[in-house]
């Protein structure tokens, strides 16, 4: 099982989202495995990731991806990629990175939900716990 996320323009929506599937599960992803379109931004995930990881005494298997800014060529990369039992995460996706998952089957997607945009920013711990859930859809 992977751990499949997106890179955005909001480097803090992908950790985030991580962060909060590790505190509510318990677990660390041993396998990540991260779709981006600006390498800046993945950098700083990246390094963010490290960090966490690194804290926590885990290893980090990290693959990283460059996708194209098209919907048919994108949604090849990822069935390429994408495998029964993974889990995609689509909180820092863009609408036509979520449109390429159409169709996928036996793959868990999940998304951390955040009730006020203001926090958006703000690293998981400092923002209100009662304002983000995180949701699982199996599809």
């Amino acid at each position: 099982m992977k751990y499949i996320f997106f890179v955005s323009r909001e480097p803090w929506a992908s950790f985030n989202s991580l962060y909060a599937y590790v505190k509510s599960k318990g677990d660390f992803p041993s396998q990540l495995l991260a779709f981006y379109n600006h390498e800046e931004n993945m950098r700083k995930v990246e390094n963010m990731l490290k960090i966490l990881y690194f804290g926590y005494g885990k290893n980090l298997e990290l693959k990283k991806i460059k996708i194209p800014d098209d919907v048919d060529d994108m949604r090849k990369i990822i069935q390429e990629h994408v495998e029964e039992n993974d889990i995609v995460d689509i909180t820092g996706a863009r609408k036509f990175s979520i449109l390429s998952l159409l169709g996928m089957k036996n793959v868990r997607v999940i998304y951390l939900y955040l009730q006020d945009m203001r926090f958006s920013s703000l690293p998981f711990m400092m923002r209100p716990y009662n304002l983000q859930k995180l949701m699982e859809v199996d599809i």
